[in-house]
């Protein structure tokens, strides 16, 4: 399947050449010997990174890689994590960030569904790529090299220039495909919506995988001379002489990273730290306030998807400190305004338009939004005007700000009634009694679903304090049972993936279904909430 293909008709999109090529040779020679890519054991310079980056789009360019031809990489998170995709982007393809992470059936599903002339990948990672049945081109094969940036050889705006795969949380994944136009404007837009404009003294700290947020956030920084700090996870050895010594200024923290962080650090304080950025799931009230008393009132909150480029909205964090600090918590999580060029639209099922306050289906559209998307159907182009249906719930705050309320495959039906899960794992999350809880539904022919929460790594007598947590809700929104688990599925962003939960337990369980049901596992009852799950 040629992904050159994908691109939409000229007239859909703006086709206006990019010159990628003129805007890293003005990095390259601007900045030239400063730290622009760190790891534990090594700094690279933005010449060198550059240079680097320049021989691998000279090498794809001899193997005959064409603008807007797939070419994937999996990457793991060390400097050629950064000069493989700007190489792939200086080369005028479509660079395909898939995760390292991936298990082996993932990385295959994904690479055979875009069809890539070039998997670049690392030692790391090579013998997966081969595994899933694709030859892979290794980044250190080239690394010594080095070549002239190519700037009189721009690419045409309206090609592919980026494929993003979404997470896979409620079915097969799918192939983003957004245009070197798209590419470049979502740069443009990230960098002037940040807090503040980052300085070669500036240093981000990256965690999570190279190919998805993290490159955002790395583009923005470097774009203005400042460096990045790659580490691979929450390596917290690793991490807290950076924060202490100062060497960093900024990070980006996704709360799964955030909750791991703090409960690594302990009673570790900070006050070095500019910014925390985070974004990809709603951060947990209790949550918040660990990393305040450990950091400080710095956390900004951002709302972004795969098919639009973060930012799609922006809560800064004198505002964030607000919103986590009022009383009133249940309106939703607040993820900000919208930022200029992006419209939303809550819409109800009818299709008309929600007043402020009022949850509604979340509509989105903007400049950097996709230009189509891959499935195993085929390729299917968007319009510019099209409306982006995004499946999450939200309204909008009489400010205007959106407060998300849930996701729609995420809404439980049980006795006529619907919930958001998220509404509940809030309340328990702040009880402190296990590293995650997460509320599902397991189907029932009696009430639709019965409502059951399920604890990672709990502490001991959760069960009892969980249900005493949950008093202050509606009947029908307390769990019926109560089920500890050593470790909750996750994709490899660290997203939870709540159908496989559902089939783990289906396949775990003994349902004894009526108007008091009982969920037993492993030959043990556990302990129920209220007699009855309807209200």
């Amino acid at each position: 399947m040629p992904i050159i293909a994908a691109s939409p008709a000229p007239t859909q999109r703006d086709t206006k050449p990019v010159n990628w090529g003129a805007a890293f040779a003005t990095l390259a020679q601007r900045f030239a010997g400063l730290p622009a890519v760190c790891t534990l054991d090594a700094e690279h310079a933005f010449d060198e990174v550059i240079g680097r980056a320049a021989a691998v789009a000279r090498a794809l360019r001899n193997t005959g890689v064409r603008p807007g031809e797939a070419v994937a990489t999996v990457l793991t998170n060390r400097g050629h994590a950064v000069w493989g995709s700007i190489g792939v982007t200086l080369s005028g393809a479509a660079e395909a960030s898939l995760n390292p992470g991936m298990t082996g059936s993932e990385l295959k599903y994904c690479l055979d569904l875009i069809a890539p002339r070039v998997v670049l990948a690392d030692s790391t990672t090579a013998g997966a790529v081969r595994e899933a049945g694709h030859a892979p081109w290794l980044v250190e094969d080239i690394d010594g090299a080095r070549a002239d940036v190519v700037v009189d050889r721009p690419v045409d705006g309206g090609v592919v220039g980026k494929i993003l795969f979404t997470s896979g949380t409620t079915g097969k994944p799918k192939a983003i495909i957004h245009s070197h136009r798209g590419r470049f404007v979502a740069n443009l837009m990230l960098r002037s919506n940040l807090p503040f404009r980052p300085t070669p003294q500036s240093r981000i700290l990256l965690m999570t995988p190279y190919c998805h947020g993290a490159s955002l956030l790395a583009a923005a920084f470097l774009d203005t001379g400042a460096s990045v700090q790659l580490m691979t996870g929450v390596d917290v050895e690793g991490i807290r002489p950076l924060l202490t010594s100062g060497a960093v200024d900024c990070m980006f923290a996704p709360p799964t990273v955030l909750a791991k962080l703090t409960d690594a650090l302990g009673d570790f304080t900070c006050g070095s730290l500019r910014t925390i950025f985070t974004g990809t799931a709603t951060l947990p009230p209790d949550l918040y306030q660990r990393t305040r008393a450990m950091f400080g009132p710095i956390v900004r909150v951002t709302y972004g998807k795969t098919e639009i480029f973060n930012p799609i909205t922006v809560l800064e964090a004198d505002d964030t400190d607000a919103a986590y600090g009022a009383r009133d918590q249940n309106r939703g999580a607040n993820l900000g305004w919208p930022v200029s060029g992006v419209e939303v639209s809550i819409r109800d099922d009818s299709d008309e338009i929600c007043p402020p306050g009022k949850p509604g289906r979340v509509f989105l559209r903007a400049p950097h939004m996709m230009t189509g998307y891959i499935d195993e159907t085929g390729i299917h182009a968007v319009s510019a005007q099209d409306w982006h249906e995004s499946g999450d719930v939200a309204a909008l705050s009489p400010r205007g700000e959106l407060m998300l309320v849930g996701r729609e495959n995420d809404v439980i039906k049980t006795g006529g009634y619907k919930l958001f899960p998220q509404e509940i794992e809030a309340l328990l999350a702040a009880g402190r009694i296990a590293a995650e809880i997460v509320v599902v539904g397991l189907p029932s022919a009696y009430w639709g679903q019965i409502v059951v929460a399920v604890a990672e790594r709990p502490v001991p007598g959760w069960q009892a304090r969980a249900v005493a947590i949950v008093a202050s809700l509606s009947r029908y929104k307390r769990p019926r049972a109560y089920i500890a688990v050593a470790e909750l599925p996750r994709n490899a962003q660290g997203k939870l993936r709540r159908p496989r939960l559902v089939e783990i337990l289906l396949a775990e369980c003994l349902i004894e279904d009526g108007p008091h049901p009982v969920v037993r596992r492993l030959g043990l009852q556990t302990q129920g909430g209220e007699a009855d799950a309807g209200g």
